[in-house]
């Protein structure tokens, strides 16, 4: 018999970043057969899809969105691009909804507790939207089950859904009535043929059609004028295809001249922000698709004033959009792609963007907050960004810049101090590439490689720690000398672990060769020296030399 436990939480979990609804957001083919089977259905795994810029998330985020304002108990909305990120969305969920999570129990341990969890709770109304799924095997053994659970991922690829037991409802372009409609009432222009011949040309597709209707009012012009503009752009060549996505040439121009547009007007009225808005263009493309924290591209200039009011020119143009809560500032997928493939698309360009980007992420200071919890989330967003610049193919030129890689770094430390260790395991791939831009010798290379192996310590890995710490040590000799503090800080952390695992005889040897280093280059009241003679006396006292520790404690 099965041991019912009280429902997952006693109150409201909204958990994740999910899109904003757009105002007038269009009803769906399939909507109410999508509807119906979240709202009616006890346990049903619906899967939307279609090609990118069809409105699948938008369609998932209306489904959310009225789980939410009927009051369901949790509403999860998880960012599925790769496996890594699901984990950690679901690592995380683990954690608010009060699973115990030991520092050495594996990440995917205490998702399955979460899932058990789920399984064995008393029925209640719970969504799981798993969005942007990139490969099914990545939900392999983690989708939520239990009386209620319902799971809606969206996805581009076509598959037999049927076959392995989902339902699946296909998201495709507008019907044509609905383009016009759109077209008109958002313009205030009723010039019918116009948008008729406009819907045509962009192939029906929802967020081609929105764009386009955003651009014509904010520039001004009727539809006539727009689909003249659309016709005669001067692109170059055309914008290439994204996997699972097969529409018009015109879609790409009708999303480049969004931005086009956006830039042309400030570059007239406001140079300042126009700079400003390339630079949150250019994070917004290369950093996660899931979005940013707000809060952090209001750093990007010194005066946030001027940060926020481009924002919200870029919003009001429907070139970005916000989450639900406010929080994240997001770009469409399609929207991304044009921008990297139009106006980042020479090696110059590329590079400054990946300088500003690097720049974004190397400002994020944890230390300057006090409230650990605060500490903890914003931890949690660095994790989240690195995750997905690795799952990005479109990203790993971040990688190339030592700002990401010390950054990196930095996060790991940070992760790992804050007892984040098995969320911060998941960046090891990421730390394989920052190795592989810089080569195993650059110093951000080596103090991410040291930190990846400060992370494998308190998860229970000390294998793995030790192992990594003697390969850095040995890197970091062969790259920078026995004197560079990179190589001191390396062979220091070996000893440690050495320590730890009982290897007291060789901790020992390393520790005091770094003490001497130390103490010749440092000086004997520094703050590196003082701590590696305190670590020797302890490691002395362990292996019973009383009297060596004594001396030594007496110097500090």
């Amino acid at each position: 018999m099965t041991t019912r436990h009280p429902s997952v939480s006693p109150t409201r979990i909204r958990f994740g970043c999910r899109p904003m609804v757009a105002a007038g957001f269009v009803k769906r083919q399939g909507q109410d057969e999508l509807f119906d089977a979240v709202f009616t259905h006890s346990e049903p795994r619906t899967v939307l899809m279609g090609m990118r810029g069809s409105g699948k998330t938008q369609l998932a985020a209306a489904v959310a969105a009225r789980c939410e304002e009927d009051g369901w108990p949790l509403v999860a909305w998880i960012h599925a691009a790769s496996r890594k990120e699901i984990l950690a969305g679901l690592y995380e969920l683990a954690l608010r909804i009060g699973i115990d999570a030991p520092k050495n129990i594996p990440l995917e341990v205490i998702v399955q507790r979460l899932l058990d969890r789920l399984r064995s709770a008393e029925a209640a109304d719970r969504l799981f939207v798993f969005d942007n799924v990139e490969n099914p095997d990545h939900l392999r053994d983690l989708i939520p089950k239990g009386t209620g659970v319902r799971t809606l991922i969206t996805t581009t690829r076509h598959l037999d859904w049927d076959g392995l037991g989902w339902l699946r409802l296909a998201v495709g372009a507008f019907e044509r009535e609905q383009s016009i409609t759109l077209l008109c009432e958002r313009t205030g222009d009723t010039h019918r043929e116009a948008a008729d011949r406009i819907a045509d040309a962009l192939g029906d597709l929802p967020v081609a059609i929105a764009q386009a209707a955003a651009t014509a009012k904010q520039g001004g012009y009727t539809l006539s004028g727009y689909l003249d503009r659309l016709s005669h752009h001067p692109l170059e060549s055309s914008i290439s295809r994204l996997k699972g996505a097969d529409y018009p040439d015109a879609v790409g121009i009708a999303l480049l001249m969004a931005y086009e547009q956006v830039l042309e007007q400030l570059r007239t009225t406001h140079p300042q922000r126009e700079r400003i808005a390339v630079s949150l263009l250019d994070a917004l493309s290369l950093l996660a698709a899931s979005g940013l924290p707000t809060h952090w591209l209001l750093r990007l200039d010194g005066d946030s004033d001027a940060v926020r009011d481009t924002l919200s020119v870029l919003k009001s143009a429907s070139v970005i959009q916000e989450s639900s809560d406010g929080t994240k500032t997001i770009i469409h997928r399609l929207q991304g792609h044009v921008y990297r493939e139009t106006y980042l698309n020479d090696q110059k360009k590329l590079d400054e963007a990946s300088a500003r980007t690097a720049a974004l992420l190397s400002g994020i200071d944890v230390d300057r907050l006090e409230n650990p919890e605060q500490r903890r989330h914003e931890t949690q967003h660095l994790i989240e960004q690195l995750l997905s610049v690795t799952s990005q193919d479109y990203s790993h030129s971040l990688f190339s810049e030592p700002q990401v890689s010390s950054k990196l770094a930095e996060t790991l430390h940070d992760a790992t101090s804050l007892g984040m260790s098995q969320l911060a395991l998941g960046l090891t791939d990421s730390v394989t590439r920052a190795c592989d831009a810089l080569g195993p010798h650059h110093p951000d290379t080596l103090a991410s490689r040291n930190s990846l192996a400060g992370a494998y310590r308190p998860s229970g890995r000390l294998d793995k720690a030790i192992a990594l710490y003697e390969q850095t040590l040995e890197d970091s000799i062969r790259g920078l000398g026995t004197d560079h503090p990179s190589t001191l800080t390396s062979r220091f952390n070996l000893a440690g672990a050495y320590r730890a695992s009982g290897r007291l005889e060789e901790a020992i040897t390393l520790y005091e060769q770094t003490l001497e280093d130390r103490t010749r280059i440092l000086g004997p009241d520094h703050r590196s020296t003082l701590m590696s003679r305190d670590e020797l006396a302890g490691a002395y006292r362990e292996a019973g030399r009383f009297d060596e520790a004594i001396t030594l404690k007496k110097q500090i």
